[in-house]
């Protein structure tokens, strides 16, 4: 699933929201990527000025759902560090895919990546 059809659910109507409504509701064999989720997040918080609690309520609705989403242990573990504090959705993402891999380190000049006390934050 792409990210207008959920985006038709949480934020719009009309005959195609209902449309996807009626598809989510059905929820056979439904697919979507972390990279949608994220889409997801950036749509609804730039373009419908949505706040954290709101984004976050409607990403946990999908990675509570029966939607097959591919790394969905990292998104879990992203929206949950995400709601209770003030980081960036995609380096929240970003910190614990590398988490997972057992990095350590990462350049940046993001001073915000000292959030994460897992990451020693290394600029060139």
């Amino acid at each position: 699933m792409d990210t207008n059809i959920f985006i038709e659910v949480f934020a719009r109507s009309g005959t195609k929201s209902d449309k996807c409504k009626k598809l989510l509701a059905e929820g056979k064999d439904l697919i979507t990527t972390s990279l949608v989720v994220s889409e997801i997040e950036w749509v609804l918080r730039t373009a419908y000025l949505l706040d954290r609690n709101g984004t976050s309520k409607y990403i946990k609705s999908i990675l509570t759902s029966g939607i097959e989403v591919d790394n969905k242990k990292n998104l879990i573990q992203t929206l949950n560090f995400y709601e209770y504090n003030n980081v960036d959705w995609t380096d929240c993402l970003n910190m614990f895919l590398i988490k997972e891999k057992n990095i350590s380190k990462a350049y940046s000049y993001d001073k915000g990546l000292n959030k994460f006390d897992w990451i020693k934050r290394l600029e060139p």
